[in-house]
């Protein structure tokens, strides 16, 4: 019985660990701690924290979003393309992040607080990107065959931390 117990025990600790790299790689650009991020907005840099947890699937993200969506854009090999980093980056040298972009803020008609949807805009094969920093931006990659849109069930924390220009 306890080697029983001792084996269940290895494999949950196993399960767990698999489970802890499958977030960090499901939530690119975002910190185990809260940190400091630079993105966009509007087509304008913005500061936020970020934290993220896995829920169990990307409709119960969706849902516990209530449409606030954070998106990550990744090139044909998965990596972030440099044009995307450049003008946020800029204005935010100090801080970590990925030129993630945020669909609401607080002030803004329809901002319903606290956690965003993750999802990743993955450039096709073959087209140059381009910076977006903006969700009309990536809904016109998508609607042009640019690139696709990949819901997770990643749910991110993001209290945007510098957003006074856009009020």
């Amino acid at each position: 019985m306890k080697k029983l117990l001792l084996a269940a025990s290895l494999a949950l600790t196993g399960l767990l660990a698999t489970a802890a790299a499958t977030l960090a790689a499901a939530t690119p650009a975002l910190a185990a701690t809260s940190a400091p991020n630079f993105g966009y907005y509007d087509n304008q840099p913005i500061e936020y924290e970020a934290t993220a947890e896995v829920t169990s699937s990307p409709q119960q993200a969706q849902v516990l979003a209530h449409g606030n969506i954070v998106f990550h854009i990744v090139d044909a090999s998965g990596t972030v393309p440099a044009v995307q980093l450049a003008r946020a980056q800029a204005a935010f040298p100090h801080d970590a992040g990925a030129g993630n972009v945020l669909n609401f803020i607080p002030t803004e008609v329809g901002y319903a607080g606290g956690a965003w949807n993750l999802q990743i805009f993955h450039w096709n094969p073959g087209v140059t990107p381009a910076e977006l920093s903006s969700d009309t931006d990536i809904f016109a990659a998508v609607a042009a065959g640019k690139g696709t849109l990949e819901i997770t069930s990643t749910l991110v924390r993001c209290p945007v931390i510098n957003f006074s220009a856009l009020r």
